[in-house]
């Protein structure tokens, strides 16, 4: 006797997604489609290389928008951003359009519905951390795709904004609440008192900062020097915004520097970066101070994200001391 079972993660085909691009997509030579092997990450969206005659795009088919309660617009968002960067000349990745003119379909997966994009191809490699010159090129880009978001407006809602109940509050009784109380006691205080501390140094920077332009609006909330290439002509491209939305451009730049863990290289790196970025914008005083508490407020959300991917990576992913298991 055969039985249905749920199913938490599917792949979809390769040459399914070929037909579904086909079929809504203005392309008139033949379609091949493959699993991006370079970037499969069992906690992330799935991502295919496409190729259109001689033309290379990557197809993204994003999680199952349950899990992190994505609605339509956060979705909408993303793209409606990334096209509005690439009209004002930002080096990003920019989604393509369908036949219908959306940005983005839908195709029912075993596990439920789920949203695909097709993008143009970055091409290049990675940024180099050894690079003075790439990393001065990345902290410009970066800040001039801050500026230019000023200008970014919706006639929609905007995805839940990267404030400190997104960052610290939600996270923190996340952990409180999966933590086994029998195991690594100084540990788990540890990160709570420091957590408390940087949310603390936050709301006073916060309560004290005299409306500097431009901390606060779109960012990319991941940028990451895996995902910053760089061609041989010298030029760089940004991609994978699945975590953009609108927040403190401060909390971006630590985002960057914990990713690439900058701040523990060469000190002439990170004064590239910062160079570069200063070049393009430079920070406030206040929005200076806000990057360390924000190194540490972010540790704490990956901390409690990651708990978020037992169904997908499993507890092991973290670290199974750290939580309970019943």
């Amino acid at each position: 006797m055969t039985e249905h079972i749920q199913v938490f993660r599917s792949f979809i085909a390769a040459e399914a997604l070929a037909e579904l691009i086909s079929a809504n997509y203005d392309f008139d030579a033949p379609i091949k489609c493959k699993l991006f092997s370079k970037l499969i990450r069992t906690q992330d969206n799935d991502h295919y290389l496409v190729t259109v005659g001689d033309q290379k795009y990557v197809a993204r088919v994003y999680q199952l928008g349950t899990r992190l309660k994505r609605q339509i617009e956060d979705y909408q968002f993303e793209l409606d951003w990334l096209t509005f960067l690439a009209e004002k000349g930002m080096p990003v990745t920019a989604p393509i359009k369908r036949k219908d003119g959306r940005l983005f379909g839908m195709l029912h997966a075993p596990e439920g519905d789920r949203y695909y994009t097709l993008f143009n191809f970055a091409e290049g490699k990675p940024m180099s951390l050894e690079n003075p010159d790439h990393l001065f090129a990345c902290g410009a880009a970066m800040a001039r795709i801050h500026k230019a978001s000023d200008d970014f407006s919706l006639d929609y809602e905007a995805r839940a904004p990267m404030d400190l109940k997104f960052l610290i509050e939600k996270p923190v009784a996340r952990i409180e609440q999966l933590w086994d109380d029998d195991r690594d006691d100084d540990l788990v205080d540890t990160m709570l008192v420091a957590a408390a501390e940087a949310k603390a140094e936050i709301e006073e920077l916060i309560r004290n900062e005299r409306s500097t332009p431009g901390s606060w609006g779109p960012i990319g909330g991941d940028f990451h020097h895996g995902s910053t290439f760089i061609d041989e002509k010298g030029q760089l491209v940004f991609f994978n915004f699945d975590w953009c939305g609108y927040g403190w451009r401060a909390y971006d730049i630590a985002t960057f520097l914990l990713n690439t863990n900058l701040m523990h290289r060469d000190e002439k790196l990170s004064e590239a970066f910062f160079a570069g970025y200063y070049s393009e914008r430079p920070l406030s005083e206040n929005e200076h101070a806000a990057i360390s508490p924000f190194l540490t407020i972010r540790r704490v959300w990956m901390t409690s994200y990651f708990t978020m991917q037992e169904g997908v990576a499993g507890y092991t992913f973290i670290a199974p001391a750290w939580i309970r298991e019943d």
